[in-house]
């Protein structure tokens, strides 16, 4: 401040003196150009030098060490293994006093043993207005199964006991039967197995495997038999064929009033086989020698062909068999318990040949099927015709004839998981007898309806309808004149049968269910065999326990 009021003054003073000029105008900066030295420095040696390099190695080796960490193998987790109990016991009752037991005990999982024991009782008074129809099956077995690496070995124990009673006379000859001593039966068998199978691992190695069977029998009239049977096959690869040959024995010893001889059977079988992705063929023959009731030795020529039209969808085949079929007294018995086994006659049976064909396959994921067709002959078929050297006619004996047989067979099969699973099948027979009237006691026509419902393996519903065309009984008419007797071969015929059963099992929890049965539902009333009434509609209801 003091500055300027300097200047105002000295301005003002000498104001008379001086002339005061101001110019104004528009400042224009600029700047000089430059110029860059465009040359880069550099120096010129005239005495250049170019050292040589040399490189070597050190030979010396540096250790190294490796840890190795062990890699797991890899496992694949299955489905969870469901809770096994070593009991199983079934317990119930039913109409017409029909008293079930039954009791299995088994050992557990296990990768080297396996072994059990099995029991059973079955028994009823039978028909309410038939006497002494009643019955009493029995049976009591032991068995057991040992793996080791290369065999597989099996051995069983068992004793069976069957009471039945000959209730079945003919209204003309029926008699007064005060106790059913009379017409009691009884046979007790007494029968062992044994096997060895050898694990195949390996396709270079021989494979093969053992049966031996055996079992004695008894019953009330000194009646007895003893049957041996063993057979074993040894297989061995070559390339793509497999070669294989079976050998068997089937020895049998009846005693009874015919006094027949030993019945002893012998057979080889040798085959090939070979095999590609689309088809299958295999060959072979089948030796046999039978000793009775005249020493004979038979060939069989077998072959069978597969061919997979559509992968695992459509597969025809057809093939042709035969062999020689050992009839025991136990065969006879379990199909028809009111034979007479003191006039009971035992032979082979010749199936000369059998001819089949047939296709099966699958619709689709749920439904399957198989239909087949064959023809065959066999010599020494037994059939069953009333004994009439007994005056009650109440018991049955064996006429053998050469059959020839047409079978036509259809089966469907319809499955949803586990869940719901029905079969229907059918099997249609054409008999020729040579020398009988009739295929006695044969029906020309089964039909079989089964299915299986399980809800939430709560409740478990099971059918069963069964279907047989009307079969034929031989009987005899008598004519009497003044002077002779005349007696003529007929046949009387038995009616068809419809047969429904119905179970129903609810599991109460997973040891603890109960079940009921319904038996003959529409109370159809039938006879099996001839004169023998089969019980109509029955209940048996009960529980099951494991432990």
């Amino acid at each position: 401040m003091l500055l300027i009021s300097s200047t105002g003054f000295s301005q003002t003073k000498n104001s008379r003196d001086s002339t005061t000029i101001i110019s104004e105008t528009v400042f224009q900066p600029f700047l000089t150009d430059a110029f860059k030295i465009k040359d880069n420095p550099a120096i010129k040696d005239t005495n250049k030098l170019i050292p040589e390099l040399r490189y070597s190695f050190l030979e010396k080796q540096i250790p190294v060490s490796f840890d190795i960490d062990p890699i797991k193998p890899a496992k694949i987790k299955g489905e969870p293994l469901k809770k096994l109990y070593r009991g199983y016991a079934k317990a119930g009752f039913g109409t017409n006093a029909t008293p079930l037991l039954e009791l299995y005990y088994n050992s557990k999982r296990s990768k080297t043993l396996s072994y059990g024991i099995y029991g059973k009782h079955f028994s009823s008074t039978g028909i309410s207005n038939k006497d002494y129809s009643g019955f009493s099956d029995n049976h009591l077995s032991a068995f057991g199964k040992h793996f080791s690496k290369d065999f597989t070995t099996y051995a069983k124990l068992g004793y069976t006991r069957n009471v039945n009673n000959y209730y079945g006379f003919s209204e003309e000859n029926a008699p007064i039967i005060e106790n059913s001593d009379a017409i009691r039966q009884e046979l007790d068998k007494l029968d062992a197995a044994f096997s060895l199978t050898r694990n195949f691992t390996d396709s270079a190695q021989f494979d093969y495997d053992v049966n031996i069977a055996y079992h004695n029998i008894t019953d009330l009239y000194q009646v007895s038999e003893n049957h041996f049977e063993a057979d074993g096959k040894l297989s061995k690869y070559h390339k793509n064929e497999l070669y294989a040959i079976g050998i068997e024995m089937n020895y049998n010893k009846l005693i009874n009033s015919l006094n027949q001889e030993n019945n002893l059977v012998l057979g080889i079988n040798p085959r090939i086989s070979t095999s590609t992705d689309k088809w299958e063929f295999q060959v072979g023959v089948g030796l046999y020698l039978n000793s009775y009731p005249d020493t004979k030795f038979h060939f069989y020529p077998k072959a069978e062909f597969k061919y997979n039209i559509v992968e695992h969808i459509i597969i025809p085949y057809v093939g042709i068999r035969g062999g020689l079929i050992s009839n025991t007294l136990n065969d006879f018995y379990n199909e028809n318990p009111f034979i007479n086994t003191q006039l009971l006659p035992t032979q082979n049976s010749n199936q000369q040949y059998d001819i089949y064909g047939g296709i099966r396959g699958s619709l689709s994921s749920k439904i399957t099927f198989n239909t087949s067709f064959s023809q065959q002959k066999i010599e020494g078929m037994p059939l069953y015709i009333k004994d009439l050297s007994n005056l009650i006619d109440n018991k049955f004996v064996l006429a053998y004839d050469t059959v020839s047989v047409s079978t036509v067979t259809g089966e469907l099969t319809y499955q949803k998981l586990e869940k719901f699973k029905v079969i229907l099948g059918g099997k249609y027979f054409k008999y020729n007898p040579r020398n009988e009237l009739k295929a006695w006691h044969k029906p020309d026509l089964k039909i079989t309806l089964s299915g299986i419902y399980d809800l939430s393996d709560k409740i478990l519903v099971r059918a069963d309808l069964y279907h047989f065309s009307k079969q034929y009984s031989k009987t005899f008419n008598t004519v009497t004149t003044s002077n002779t007797i005349t007696v003529t071969e007929d046949a009387k015929e038995l009616d068809g049968v419809f047969d429904l059963n119905l179970s129903v099992e609810y599991r109460y929890t997973k040891k603890l269910s109960a079940f009921i049965q319904f038996n003959n539902i529409a109370a159809s009333k039938y006879t099996k065999w001839d004169d023998y009434p089969t019980q109509r509609f029955g209940v048996l209801g009960g529980l099951t326990y494991s432990f």
